[in-house]
């Protein structure tokens, strides 16, 4: 657990999705975690490749691979980030479903609390809904006093996740908001 992540945020031409994705997947190798393509908030040909490694030292080995695999593409944006409670281990994100990337400014000072909240609030939330928590990082890349932690949840359909902000009025997740400084939410599907 705690293993290092990178999301890599991208944008290909038209016509190009395919061969760029694939390109990308071959790129990463065994350190390949999914792959998503845009939906809401991300331009039909955009984007996220989230890798996993067993730490820091790794990522940096292996991202010039990725960076030359890259090369050319548009919007390029990469974030360095760590697992906190999910992703338990690393196995590539293979189901079908709307797929939330959540991100949510705080105060270094809340992570601990923020990081608990949210553990606490998913078994009754994932009972509740067709929905997985895939995993919820810290960035590496944001520091202290400020802290930045991105959610990924996998929903049945967008139906589903919109039924899901009804839920938002749980004890966990109405504490966790005011935690919150600001938030942002794409949607993606599995390429």
């Amino acid at each position: 657990m705690h293993e290092t992540y990178e999301s890599l945020r991208f944008c290909v031409g038209p016509g190009e999705w395919e061969a760029r994705a694939a390109t990308l997947h071959v790129a990463a190798g065994g350190s390949f975690f999914g792959m998503f393509r845009g939906q809401i908030g991300l331009e039909a040909n955009e984007g996220v490749l989230l890798t996993a490694y067993s730490d820091e030292a790794r990522l940096a080995a292996a991202s010039g691979a990725l960076r030359a695999a890259a090369e050319g593409l548009r919007g390029l944006c990469a974030e360095r980030m760590i697992a906190t409670v999910r992703p338990v281990r690393v196995s590539p994100v293979t189901i079908a479903g709307v797929y939330a990337f959540r991100s949510f400014e705080i105060a270094d000072s809340d992570s601990e609390e923020f990081v608990s909240l949210s553990e606490r609030a998913w078994p009754e939330f994932e009972a509740g809904f067709d929905a997985q928590i895939i995993g919820l990082w810290k960035s590496l890349d944001v520091r202290p006093p400020e802290a930045r932690f991105h959610l990924l949840t996998r929903y049945a359909s967008l139906a589903t996740w919109e039924a899901s902000r009804a839920d938002v009025g749980r004890p966990e997740f109405a504490r966790r908001h005011k935690l919150t400084r600001a938030t942002r939410v794409v949607t993606a599907t599995l390429a």
